[in-house]
């Protein structure tokens, strides 16, 4: 399966699936009553700012790029996979989304075997990502990532952002 970006998904994509936490409101309080597990991270950012704040995730997932192009971040948590796919920009590529299938099967399954999140590195871009999480994520899980020049999103899964989800990954399917 392949997914490419839409000209009107890119700008539907402007607005926050979830709720955004601009980055002067980030605080560890205000997280804690929106963050819930399993965790997925999105974004070499969001990464290093969420384990900074020790944050433990199943599922990270970065591109080893930020949009400024200044020094990639530190993760804090040490991975116990690594897993590294390929992906195009404005892409949802098959072994991108098969690896994030695999992953979170690892997690839901043998999630209490894990030592530390499994992380996907993605030579290309992952921003895409946050939509295969979503989708393939239980009902109640978190997935949290950057909005450009806004803030940091925080997406409770539910039965409705998996409907929304559902209809882009529709609309992008080629």
């Amino acid at each position: 399966m392949l997914y490419m970006l839409t000209d009107h998904l890119r700008a539907v994509l402007k607005t926050p699936l979830g709720e955004l936490v601009p980055n002067e409101e980030r605080t560890k309080s205000r997280l804690d009553s929106l963050i819930t597990y399993p965790l997925v991270l999105v974004g070499d950012v969001t990464a290093s700012v969420l384990t900074g704040m020790d944050y433990v995730p199943q599922l990270i997932l970065v591109d080893n790029h930020t949009k400024r192009g200044k020094e990639i971040p530190t993760l804090m948590v040490s991975p116990s996979k690594v897993v590294k796919v390929k992906n195009a920009a404005g892409m949802l590529g098959g072994e991108l989304f098969k690896a994030i299938d695999e992953a979170i099967e690892t997690i839901v399954v043998d999630g209490e075997g894990l030592t530390g999140p499994i992380l996907i590195e993605v030579e290309g871009e992952e921003d895409l990502s946050t939509l295969a999480a979503v989708q393939l994520l239980p009902e109640g899980a978190t997935v949290a990532y950057g909005q450009p020049d806004a803030g940091l999103v925080v997406l409770k899964v539910d039965a409705g952002i998996k409907d929304t989800v559902k209809d882009m990954l529709q609309e992008m399917e080629v």
